[in-house]
């Protein structure tokens, strides 16, 4: 063959510390996530060291940026496996893009307590991990610190998850706080009562819930009242509440993978259950992937909170 024809993206050329260096990962977690979730598949030099393609830096950075908006590298690893080809792709056409800096774990700069904070959260002990946290806001509203302290700290603990440095039960234990302190500072921000709430809820068989509780944390902030579902959330169930408390709107988080049957069927649910009476949206990756499908059951697709924000159906 030509080597005119070679594609570049496909040639074996970068070592493992080159990989860790341009995705941003450590080494620990490029070989973690190539031994266990088999998200790339190196080839061997001579001498029996591994060599990445372009390709495999573009699934690596995809992942890195899953995670830290709060996918498990289970599922990103399942997504790679079946749409491998569709997600490099689309990272191929912003692969000299920056991600946002917030989103870098290893470029954010962590709280001078950060090291107690993991301390706490290894010797399984939620009350102290959290008033670590809420020293580091000091002089900070909870909004900010949101943003500059509690989701930076959670990626870090995410990444030091998937290097072994920190257990699953630690990981989870410190998304439960600050899944905690959310819903408390909404609590405490009072619940106006003269309108109408808007109904938020993850779709079924999904836990993702943080970027939900943001969107929730933001709408409250600016006194729209809402009713809060939570994780794994039929749409007949959003139906046996809409009639009692008429929702200006339904907000849905879409971001476990579904089956293309699924897919059909949750939107099919969607239509007949919600759409005839209330404006229904949905953000996260599988909704944003399947635009189009949940577009054409009338279900708008938003792609931040911002965005949503943005909605006419909530702010009339």
């Amino acid at each position: 063959m030509s080597l005119a024809y070679l594609d570049e993206s496909k040639v074996p050329k970068y070592s493992v510390k080159q990989a860790a260096e341009l995705t941003g990962l450590t080494l620990n977690q490029v070989r973690l996530w190539e031994r266990r979730y088999h998200l790339v598949s190196p080839q061997r030099a001579d001498n029996g060291y591994r060599l990445y393609t372009q390709e495999d830096l573009d699934i690596l950075r995809y992942a890195l940026y899953e995670t830290q908006r709060g996918v498990s590298i289970q599922v990103i690893a399942e997504r790679v496996q079946e749409q491998r080809d569709e997600i490099l792709s689309q990272t191929q056409k912003i692969r000299r893009v920056p991600l946002p800096q917030r989103l870098l774990s290893n470029e954010v700069n962590y709280p001078h307590n950060f090291e107690h904070m993991i301390e706490a959260i290894r010797g399984g002990d939620p009350l102290r991990f959290e008033r670590y946290l809420v020293e580091a806001q000091a002089g900070h509203t909870f909004a900010e610190s949101l943003q500059s302290v509690d989701l930076p700290v959670l990626a870090k603990i995410g990444d030091m998850t998937m290097n072994g440095s920190i257990n699953i039960a630690g990981s989870h234990l410190a998304s439960a706080v600050i899944r905690r302190r959310i819903l408390s500072h909404v609590q405490n921000l009072g619940i106006p009562r003269s309108m109408n709430p808007v109904i938020l809820a993850c779709a079924p068989n999904d836990y993702h819930e943080l970027g939900l509780l943001c969107c929730l944390m933001e709408l409250t902030q600016r006194l729209i009242p809402t009713l809060y579902l939570g994780s794994n959330v039929p749409a007949t169930e959003i139906q046996h509440y809409a009639p009692k408390i008429k929702p200006t709107a339904v907000l849905l988080s879409v971001i476990a993978p579904m089956a293309n049957e699924e897919a059909e069927l949750y939107c099919a649910d969607l239509k007949a259950q919600l759409l005839p009476h209330y404006p229904v949206a949905a953000g996260g990756y599988e909704a944003e992937k399947r635009q189009e499908l949940f577009e054409a059951h009338g279900v708008q697709v938003f792609k931040s909170v911002n965005d949503i924000m943005g909605w006419s159906a909530i702010f009339r």
